[in-house]
């Protein structure tokens, strides 16, 4: 394992032996800063909550749904409310994503550092680990088995403790429940029931195949597909038909370690979230979070210039543009991960042809959205993985460009004339049928007819599940910033995730080889991964646009928001003043 790592493993100290780094017991809050304004740290303190089970339709409870004004709650305007309450329950969504890392809790987390860019804002670290739910890990000599000791004393807000039953209970589930925990785990986990092993009561081992999956495994702990569950609660609800409570789970939502319970459910309208007295981290400043439903973004918008709420999230790129200069607002710079990409499928003439799909690639006006759609709050791309891997290098890949002649010639060589498709987009984001729209226009003088095909988020699964879409115009990350992960996540052969249908052995190979190197973050792999993003660039299943910057905006009394790779906000890191 690389000395990437805040929570450094042992194993190669010199000694050979593992050695356990403990980790202080801190509020998230203290790492938070806000881009214009230093703001206060978070406090700690205790306010008895009655537990109401969140469920499907409406919920009421004797709380408030809280209100911008006072210094212990926030309002949100959000698109839309989460579907489902646990990632292996079909909690997806960006409402999903932020439902779960502010009511769940992993073994570890990302520590937060500043954005290495001009006026960069707060951002995860994606190449360290601290510890949350465990204070201290080891790793063996060999590389091959992690040891997690287990903060004492921790519990859930039903009051359960958090034993190593959770943690291996949690991950039964998800391999027994869905198929999403495999597919996004492998190769790293690949059977939980014989890599996870109880030592004591706080203490779990993980063994895996390969050195080289080591910090896969722990990216993959450190976001919401580690959620550890409160397993004691969970099974006084599984039934003959729901043997992990995953039905259940769907519709209840406290049954984790995390900052805040679900308190209130408005379906369709408003949600609530109240502080945890239990957490482990001691109890956020923010106490209560009011998330209302405002499906225009223009209007999500207006709420927070007016002062009727204190965050908006999921705006058009116009609207946080032009609210930069506010100083009564923030806007955020970052080093993005997520990126607006275009899925092709692979599988549906005439883009099986992979001549077809480089002509689509110089279809593209990179550029004219880039300033058009994101109005300079995008970066161009080089390949598709992170660029600031340590170790990686993006030499001989081309970065997007518009070339007309250049796609035309490219489908002459494939024996076609033209090419009639459709842009699938979700209708729910503004800037994917401004991006469509951009490319339906610059494409005509490239060779490509395209029409624009809006759907609800449903109609768009079913047709990417189905393959029945030609292109798919969508904004997409990897939420664990392995090379390999984001290598293999949308790319692997059979996999649900792999949309496109793309396959390759020697793409596969070059992965493989970044692996054996040992450390993902070194030199060695690095020209491994780009031997790989070769191979994909020559085949193009997928065509980056570029990196996008988030388009959420927060009023000026708000401090502590940092980027996460799930682009969700953390509560429990913020504070608010008057």
């Amino acid at each position: 394992m690389p000395a990437h790592n805040t929570l450094r493993p042992g194993g190669n100290d010199g000694a050979g032996d593992p050695v356990a780094i403990p980790v202080v017991t801190s509020s998230r809050g203290q790492h938070g800063r806000r881009l214009r304004r230093a703001g206060a740290a978070i406090t700690a303190g205790g306010v008895a909550i009655a537990l109401i089970a969140a469920c499907s339709g409406e919920t009421t409870s004797s709380s408030s749904e809280g209100s911008s004004n006072g210094a212990d709650s926030i309002v949100e305007a959000v698109a839309a409310l989460p579907t489902a309450f646990a990632y292996d329950a079909g909690a997806f969504t960006y409402e999903g994503f932020e439902f779960q890392i502010n009511t769940q809790a992993q073994l570890i987390r990302n520590p937060i550092v500043t954005a290495d860019r001009a006026d960069g804002s707060q951002e995860q670290d994606f190449f360290k680990f601290e510890g949350e739910l465990a204070e201290s890990y080891d790793v063996s000599a060999d590389g091959l088995t992690y040891t997690f000791h287990l903060r004492k004393g921790v519990k859930s807000f039903a009051g359960n403790e958090l034993t190593a039953d959770d943690v291996l209970w949690s991950y039964e589930r998800k391999w027994n429940s869905t198929s999403v925990a495999p597919a996004i785990s492998a190769p790293a986990i690949t059977d939980p029931a014989k890599q996870f092993k109880k030592i004591d009561d706080y203490t779990v081992s993980i063994t895996i195949d390969r050195a080289g999956d080591g910090f896969t495994l722990l990216s993959l702990l450190a976001n919401v597909s580690g959620d550890i569950f409160d397993s004691d609660l969970l099974k006084q609800h599984v039934t003959t038909d729901d043997p992990y409570a995953v039905k259940w789970s769907a519709e209840n939502g406290n049954f984790g370690y995390g900052a805040y319970v679900l308190d209130n459910w408005k379906s369709g309208q408003s949600l609530t979230l109240k502080a945890n007295p239990n957490y482990w981290a001691g109890e956020p400043a923010i106490k209560t979070i009011t998330q209302r439903v405002v499906a225009n973004p223009g209007t999500r918008t207006n709420l927070l210039t007016n002062g009727d709420a204190d965050i908006a999230v999921q705006l058009r790129p116009q609207d946080v543009n032009g609210m930069k200069d506010d100083d009564s607002l923030q806007t955020f710079n970052i080093d993005s991960i997520e990126y607006l990409n275009t899925n092709i499928n692979i599988k549906k003439a005439p883009f099986d042809d992979k001549l077809v799909r480089q002509a689509l690639s110089y279809a593209i006006p990179y550029d004219e959205i880039m300033k058009q759609v994101f109005l300079g709050r995008a970066d161009a791309m080089t390949g598709f993985i992170n660029p600031r891997y340590p170790g990686y290098t993006t030499d001989g890949l081309r970065t997007g460009s518009y070339d007309p002649d250049k796609a035309k010639s490219l489908l002459a060589q494939a024996g076609v004339s033209g090419v009639s498709a459709k842009i699938l987009v979700e209708n729910s984001i503004p800037a994917l049928e401004e991006a469509a729209v951009q490319i339906q226009s610059y494409a005509k003088d490239a060779g490509f007819n395209f029409t624009i095909d809006k759907q609800p988020a449903t109609a768009v699964q079913d047709q990417r599940s189905n393959g029945t879409y030609d292109i798919q115009l969508v904004t997409d990350k990897a939420i664990s910033q392995s090379p390999p992960y984001e290598l293999l996540l949308a790319f692997t052969k059979g996999s649900p995730l792999n949309a496109t249908g793309f396959a390759n052995d020697a793409y596969y190979a070059a992965v493989d080889k970044g692996v054996a190197a040992g450390d993902p973050l070194s030199e060695a792999a690095g020209t491994a991964w780009n031997e790989a993003v070769k191979i994909w660039q020559d085949e193009q299943p997928t065509v980056p646009v570029a990196f996008i910057q988030p388009n959420v905006v927060f009023g000026a009394g708000i401090d502590g928001y940092y980027y996460r790779s799930d682009s969700a906000i953390d509560f429990a890191a913020l504070s608010k003043t008057q």
